[in-house]
């Protein structure tokens, strides 16, 4: 309850300062207020998010500025991730929905889980820092939450406050809890070099397939109510998500 308490005041905060920085802009006429608030509700969820893993980090927290990296890396990756979506769009042409809707949802998970991990292993993996399995799941969530919050700054900025909550509580809660799947197996891999090449495999793999099964039931607009499998897909990964956090946290060599 005082994590919750903590991480709900520092979130407020945290945010306060984003508006503040944000606020000339509306002085002089470039952002509306309006704006303004599709902003607060876009970043609000994953600075939470992150603030929250950070504050159950109780034992040996990682540096700050790691994490910023993290994050930064994370955003960064929504560039590549249009880029290569387009690319890999232009070139499906299949006639059946059903398979159509499945080649985009695979590809989707696949970008973007592969550009996420790819940060967090090749960047993150090897640092000294990350010194205990429930780092793999900090850094995982830090690099999703980048990636989710630019993301949703993105779509909500063309939208309205309704999408920017229905993002809210569906969109940045799946990127966490994919983030936190793949760095339950990175935490493994870390601290098991027998099994360290399974565990990696399992890392990119889980999550993928999560994620594609969460975005295939929401790409098919076309059947009606198709979406509450999306639904009930994003729930069970919340309860495996619970779960292999609280394995890495019990499973902590400083505890």
């Amino acid at each position: 309850m005082n994590i919750l308490k903590g991480s709900a005041i520092a979130t407020v905060l945290i945010t306060a300062l984003y508006l503040v920085l944000f606020y000339p802009l509306v002085l002089i006429e470039k952002l509306v207020w309006y704006d303004l608030l599709l902003v607060t509700l876009s970043i609000i969820p994953g600075i939470f998010i992150m603030v929250s893993i950070y504050n159950l980090d109780k034992h040996d927290k990682e540096p700050l500025w790691l994490l910023a990296i993290a994050f930064i890396l994370g955003a960064v990756n929504l560039h590549w991730d249009v880029d290569i979506l387009e690319f890999i769009f232009s070139k499906i042409n299949v006639q059946n929905n059903f398979l159509r809707v499945g080649e985009e949802a695979l590809s989707v998970s696949i970008t973007e889980e592969l550009l996420k991990f790819l940060v967090v292993f090749l960047i993150i993996y090897p640092n000294k820092h990350f010194d205990e399995p429930f780092d793999g799941i900090v850094y995982s969530v830090f690099v999703g939450m980048g990636f989710a919050t630019t993301e949703n700054l993105t779509f909500v900025l063309q939208g309205s406050s309704s999408l920017a909550f229905l993002r809210m509580i569906s969109a940045v809660p799946a990127h966490f809890v994919f983030a936190v799947m793949m760095g339950f197996y990175l935490g493994k891999a870390k601290s098991s070099k027998k099994l360290a090449p399974f565990y990696i495999l399992l890392s990119l793999l889980v999550p993928v397939f999560f994620h594609a099964l969460y975005d295939y039931f929401l790409f098919l607009d076309f059947i009606s109510g198709i979406w509450i499998g999306g639904i009930i897909t994003l729930l069970v990964a919340i309860l495996i998500a619970k779960k292999s956090i609280e394995s890495h946290l019990n499973a902590s060599p400083f505890g």
